[in-house]
């Protein structure tokens, strides 16, 4: 009996990283290379690793981190549902309504679905090269981050000396001007009395 129930608890486990080893073929486009001590490992062992495995593709994968949202908003969309129900609680004459309101949709999203099948898959390499510079795209997003402080704080700097500039090079100097400007003409005017009493006392 027990070895009956190992058998069948080791089968379960080997469909199981089968089926894990499909999915990240799919999102990956590689599937990690299996050791033989894996094999070998208790059933608790190799659980715990195709735990660890499958959180490690949910975090590096953003298609299956979506599809878990998805799933966790709405879980009836991957329940299988057999073909003779209809998944509505609407009668015969409302769906006959519904699908041909909408039966001029049909053909073009057809078309759109052949256009689909018909795109070329690029290559794994192509996908896993893409997976390689994310790492360098995130550094290079980071530095141009930095860049971007130091060029603003550049500009309020620039901005500050500017305004410095034109506070004391310009209205600094105007007012200068202005007093000096205001000295000469008091200069002038006793320049002028001292003339006329000059003429004064000639007379």
């Amino acid at each position: 009996m027990d070895n009956t129930f190992d058998k069948t608890a080791t089968e379960t486990i080997d469909l199981l990283e089968a089926r894990l080893r499909r999915i990240e073929y799919a999102v990956c486009g590689h599937v990690p290379d299996a050791t033989n001590g894996s094999q070998q490992a208790s059933a608790l062992t190799r659980l715990s690793q195709l735990e660890r495995s499958l959180h490690q593709l949910a975090s590096n994968s953003r298609v299956i981190q979506d599809l878990l949202k998805l799933h966790s908003k709405h879980p009836a969309l991957f329940q299988q549902i057999d073909a003779d129900e209809v998944p509505t609680t609407l009668d015969t004459t409302n769906i006959l309504s519904i699908v041909l309101a909408s039966a001029s949709s049909y053909p073009s999203a057809a078309s759109r679905l052949t256009s689909i099948l018909d795109t070329p898959i690029p290559p794994a390499e192509l996908s896993i090269q893409l997976i390689e510079l994310y790492p360098r795209i995130a550094k290079l997003r980071a530095l141009q981050a930095a860049q971007n402080e130091d060029i603003a704080e550049l500009r309020e700097r620039s901005a500050a000396l500017i305004q410095r500039w034109y506070t004391v090079g310009i209205l600094g100097g105007g007012d200068s001007w202005a007093e000096l400007e205001g000295r000469v003409g008091q200069v002038e005017q006793q320049v002028r009395r001292a003339a006329s009493a000059r003429q004064v006392d000639n007379v």
